[in-house]
């Protein structure tokens, strides 16, 4: 009898606090769900262990039940404006909650002989806390104050009267102990309708996590409670067998509620129905965008873009397969581009299809129930109109499309088509740069070759007069030979195949200058002190720089004027300055035109040398300027790091 009516009462604590959540009204809808809960969670604990329904657990619970209820009664004291009264009653209830908790501990068993004594107290303080409220209350205020004033202050009365006869009798009366379940089952009501009166506040508003997982564990307890009456019962009708069946029902119902739990269907349910009687709005939006943004960006993740793509529309609606199409070339077309648990649907939408001319209106399409599809989501671009559409599955819970949902779903859709186009221009602007990266290699050979052509028609200029002149074949043969190196370098600058030499570096950087020199067919006057460390600069590259530098400074000059090219090192660089008494340039051409590509002032010119040499120069971690007036020629100054600062470094 005890646990079959503390059964009831469980179940009654459960009702009461999920009726609270329904009928209540902001934030002070907690305070009779916690009330329920503290109901639920003793008397179950009774269910469990109906011998000692107020020792072990249930006593300590039951201390827990009278906290609880106490401080629902000294929060709504609260409301009302607290004062001296309130604080005295916040101290008393600590003290005595404190030593009927340390009394009701089973490692503490020389308290235990003042456990009567201390939830005596604690009931009479709940008749106080109680009685104070419902006199104090005014007419407005005891219109909600009243029924949970009456309901915990009379269960309360009930405990002090339990343990006044179990003081005087020296034993509690049984029928006493099942009489208070039942009269718990009637009076926890009372809290609900106080709840539904309170219109003070807007409807209560708690997260959906909190409320998803709540109801869950609501459910989860109402339904072990009831295998646990059950189990009772049985145990109750046959002793020998009873107590076998009991703890078989008890784990057969935890492993089945395991079960159901783990099974996302089943909690896309459940979510499902506490979002439609419990909250306002049907999803957290805050939570959904965060989600989607997560799921797009996707930091770490191994899925692929597109495939994202519909896993931020899917998931929030918990929906597990989709299909993504996308607009190619033509606007009136849209072909699969990706599918995520899903083979099913249409390979392409095209031009004419009615689905096609909804989503283009922005508008999500419903595919008829049952079937593989449910919806079709738009994503559309503020920019580029329909970038394509998301195909989903029917979700794991089945339920209509309303317009909250289709407007969460348009919304997904815009967030994921702004992905994709931003997706789409970072691939064409990756591909205009490998395109804008060869054109300048390119223009880079195509200027080299022109060098090498200008070299060998130098050498084919001055071949009939000084054939015959030892030291000019030996120059000669320098030229064709450096000619050949160039051309060379140039076929492994188209493929890329250079990484190997730029790794090697230039080891003589003077030597690689005198031979330019050279072969310039202008006079150069080189200064420097002794020898120099290498620089972590290919030689051919070092040698097209100062080819070009050199071949524009002849071309500046006149002939007989000699061009200064100095060495010297400055800290952990070699600075190479090359300076010429030509025409000079502009301040204009020197900020605007000298180092932009296809820039010249020379009628053959091709404006690509300035440029190139800087480019090669700042490859290699160094740094080209010039300095430059009109008719006092040109100062070019090149920085270097020594390759033994790179190594350092």
């Amino acid at each position: 009898m005890i646990a079959t009516l503390h059964a009831i009462a469980a179940l009654a604590g459960v009702a009461v606090a999920l009726g609270a959540l329904v009928a209540g009204r902001g934030r002070h809808v907690w305070p009779p769900f916690a009330a329920g809960i503290a109901a639920a969670a003793w008397a179950g604990a009774v269910v469990l262990d109906p011998v000692n329904p107020l020792g072990g657990s249930a006593g300590l619970l039951e201390v827990l039940r009278s906290g609880v209820w106490g401080g629902v009664l000294l929060l709504l004291h609260w409301r009302l404006g607290g004062g001296k009264v309130f604080r005295g009653f916040t101290v008393a209830l600590l003290l005595i909650l404190s030593a009927a908790l340390a009394a009701a501990l089973p490692f503490l068993p020389i308290l235990g002989e003042l456990a009567p004594h201390t939830r005596l107290a604690l009931a009479l303080l709940l008749v106080l806390i109680a009685e104070n409220l419902a006199r104090n209350s005014g007419e407005a205020a005891g219109w909600h104050l009243w029924p949970p004033a009456i309901a915990l202050g009379g269960l309360g009365a009930f405990d002090v009267m339990i343990y006044c006869i179990a003081a005087l009798a020296g034993g509690v009366d049984a029928r006493l102990v099942a009489a208070r379940a039942l009269l718990t089952a009637l009076a926890l009501p009372l809290l609900v309708l106080a709840a539904r009166r309170d219109r003070r506040w807007s409807r209560a508003t708690p997260s959906h996590e909190v409320a998803f997982h709540g109801a869950t564990l609501l459910v989860a307890g109402a339904f072990l409670l009831g295998a646990g009456a059950v189990g009772s019962i049985l145990q109750s009708m046959d002793r020998e067998w009873g107590g076998a069946a009991q703890v078989a029902l008890l784990a057969g119902a935890a492993l089945s509620l395991v079960v159901l739990l783990s099974a996302r269907s089943v909690r896309s349910r459940i979510h499902r129905w506490v979002a439609r009687h419990f909250l306002a709005a049907r999803y957290d939006y805050r939570r959904e965008w965060l989600r989607a943004v997560a799921t797009l960006s996707g930091p770490g993740s191994a899925a692929a873009p597109n495939t994202r793509a519909i896993r931020a529309i899917a998931d929030p609606v918990d929906v597990p397969a989709g299909t993504l199409l996308l607009r190619e070339s033509a606007p009136g077309l849209l072909l699969r581009a990706a599918d995520w648990n899903q083979s099913e649907g249409p390979d392409r939408l095209e031009e004419g299809d009615p689905v096609l001319a909804r989503l283009s209106a922005g508008e999500v399409v419903a595919f008829p129930q049952p079937g593989p599809l449910w919806v079709a989501v738009p994503l559309m671009h503020h920019a580029e109109g329909l970038l394509g559409a998301v195909l989903l599955a029917p979700p794991r819970a089945p339920h209509p499309l309303e317009e909250e949902l289709a407007e969460l779903l348009v919304t997904l859709g815009r967030e994921v088509a702004m992905f994709l186009a931003e997706r789409r221009a970072a691939e064409r602007l990756a591909e205009g740069r490998r395109v804008a990266d060869y054109a300048r290699r390119f223009a880079f050979v195509a200027h080299d070759v022109k060098t090498v052509s200008s070299q060998l028609s130098m050498v084919l200029a001055n071949a009939e007069a000084h054939m015959e002149d030892p030291e000019f074949q030996h120059d000669m043969l320098l030229t064709v030979r450096g000619a050949a190196r160039r051309i060379d370098a140039l076929i492994a600058r188209l493929r890329r195949d250079e990484a190997a030499g730029e790794a090697a570096g230039t080891g003589d950087p003077l030597g690689v200058a005198e031979a330019v020199a050279r072969g310039l067919g202008h006079p150069v006057e080189i200064k420097a002190e002794g020898r120099f460390p290498p620089v972590p600069m290919a030689e051919e590259a070092f040698s097209t720089v100062l080819t070009h530098l050199l071949r524009n400074a002849a071309e500046a000059s006149h002939a007989e004027k000699v061009i200064q090219m100095a060495f010297q090192c400055v800290g952990d660089m070699l600075e190479i300055v090359i300076a010429d008494e030509g025409e000079g340039m502009s301040e204009a051409f020197l900020r605007d035109g000298l180092f932009r590509p296809l820039a010249t002032t020379k009628p053959k010119g091709s404006g690509i040398g300035a440029w190139q040499a800087r480019e090669l120069v700042r490859e290699a971690g160094g740094e080209l300027t010039a300095e430059s007036q009109l008719g006092e020629g040109t100062q070019i100054r090149i920085t270097l790091p020594l390759a033994r600062a790179v190594e350092a470094a």
